[in-house]
C-alpha cells in the first residue's frame, strides 16, 4: 500500500505544469518592411531574446553611436554582421537645410538592403522614426509607391507629434536614380518590379 502511494505522489510531482515564459520585449517601433527586412529603434540588451527569433544576418545601423557592448557580443556570437553606416555617413540635422540625412547614407543603405545575401536584415536608429523612416520611404519610392501611401506609412510610425516635414520633403524629392539596383535583387523586389512593368505596359496599350 505504501509503495502505491509513493509511486502516485512521484507521478504527480513529475507532471507539475511548467511556469509560463515571460513575454518577449520587442524594440520600439519594430515593423516588417518586406520579407526578411525589419525596422526598429536601436535595440536594448533585454530585447536579445526577441532578436533571436528574427534569424538576422545583418544589422544596418544609421546612428553615429556605438552599440551596447552586450548587443555587440550577441551579434558576434550569432554570426550577425553589424554595419555601422552612421559612423561615417551620418550628418547632424540642420534647420537651414531641408536634407535631414545625407544622400550617400540613403544610397548605400538602400543598395545594401537590395543585396539578397545580407538578409534577413534589421535597419535601426535611436528613434526608429526619422532616419529609418526616410530609408523606408525612399525604398517605397524605388518600389513605385505613390507619395500619399508613403506618408501614411511614415506617419504610422512617427505618430501625430513626431513626424517632420523635412523628412517627408526629403522622401518626396529623393532621386531614385542615385541607387544602383543589383542584377539579382531579393525576390520581393524583383516581383514588385515585374508587376509594375506589366501595369505600365497595360496602361500604354489602353492609350
Amino acid at each position: 500500500m505504501s509503495k502505491t502511494s509513493s509511486s502516485s505522489s512521484s507521478t504527480v510531482n513529475n507532471n507539475k505544469p511548467s511556469l509560463p515564459l515571460p513575454p518577449l520585449s520587442v524594440p520600439s517601433r519594430f515593423g516588417i518592411v518586406q520579407q526578411g527586412v525589419f525596422r526598429s529603434n536601436t535595440p536594448l540588451p533585454n530585447q536579445i531574446p526577441f532578436l533571436k527569433t528574427l534569424g538576422l544576418k545583418t544589422i544596418l545601423s544609421l546612428t553615429p553611436e556605438a552599440s551596447h557592448p552586450t548587443l555587440s557580443t550577441f551579434y558576434a556570437q550569432n554570426g550577425i554582421e553589424e554595419i555601422p553606416l552612421g559612423m561615417t555617413l551620418w550628418q547632424p540635422y540642420q534647420m537651414k537645410d531641408y536634407r535631414p540625412i545625407s544622400d550617400q547614407l540613403v544610397k548605400e543603405t538602400l543598395e545594401m538592403i537590395l543585396v539578397k545575401k545580407i538578409g534577413p536584415v534589421l535597419i535601426i536608429d535611436p528613434s526608429g522614426i526619422h532616419l529609418t523612416g526616410i530609408i523606408v520611404g525612399c525604398l517605397r519610392k524605388l518600389q513605385h509607391w505613390n507619395f500619399a501611401s508613403i506618408l501614411v506609412e511614415y506617419r504610422s510610425f512617427a505618430g501625430p507629434t513626431k513626424h517632420r516635414y523635412s523628412d517627408e520633403q526629403y522622401i518626396e524629392m529623393f532621386d531614385t536614380d542615385l541607387v544602383n539596383i543589383p542584377l539579382d535583387p531579393p525576390e520581393w523586389f524583383a516581383e514588385g518590379e515585374r508587376m509594375w512593368r506589366e501595369e505600365e505596359e497595360e496602361a500604354e496599350e489602353e492609350v
